[in-house]
């Protein structure tokens, strides 16, 4: 699962590998970030970013000393298509959050998104002594809600009226796995 290639430490799948982020995946970042289609349904919302905004933000985003965790996914072609990470990661009753997007158009509908979630789920458990993962999925982004089933989240509530996204306010299911 692990693997060092180059001096670079990767999480190996059979479609995809985790690696952790490197200021040079600024550009790429930063135009996910402004594609509406791939940001909107996202906690932060789609908000344009600035590349110069997104540089300073980079720092916080390379650090994984701290209680998140985050991960560029990259396809069999060493080419970047999403981002996914652990967050809010609480060491005392060892729990987190997950966050997950694949940003190249061109890689969705794969099963990329599903794989990495796997490999994301097999560190949190292996290497992190991580028990359970939690997060909140838009109620109308049917892909991601089937994904998430099919990967064993069972929903435990709602929010209701939670995010605005396209001039309305959504509801919000919030899905949790033991892992």
């Amino acid at each position: 699962m692990l693997l060092v290639e180059s001096g670079e430490v990767m999480i190996k799948g059979k479609k995809v590998y985790l690696r952790p982020i490197i200021k040079e995946d600024v550009t790429f970042l930063n135009e996910w970030k402004n594609n509406e289609r791939v940001y909107k349904n996202l906690g932060g919302g789609f908000l344009p970013t600035s590349i110069d905004l997104q540089e300073k933000w980079m720092d916080s985003m390379i650090d994984t000393t701290g209680n998140n965790k985050r991960f560029i996914i990259c396809d069999k072609y060493n080419v970047a298509c999403g981002m996914v990470g652990l967050y809010s990661i609480n060491w005392i009753h060892r729990t987190c959050e997950v966050g997950i997007y694949i940003g190249n158009e061109g890689a969705q509908g794969k099963g990329y998104a599903k794989e990495a979630c796997v490999l994301i789920e097999q560190f949190a458990s292996k290497y992190l002594n991580l028990r359970k993962i939690k997060l909140n999925v838009v109620f109308d982004n049917e892909a991601a809600i089937h994904m998430w089933q099919s990967l064993g989240y069972k929903k435990v509530g709602e929010y209701k009226d939670e995010r605005f996204i396209d001039g309305k306010y959504k509801d919000l299911i919030l899905m949790e796995k033991f892992i």
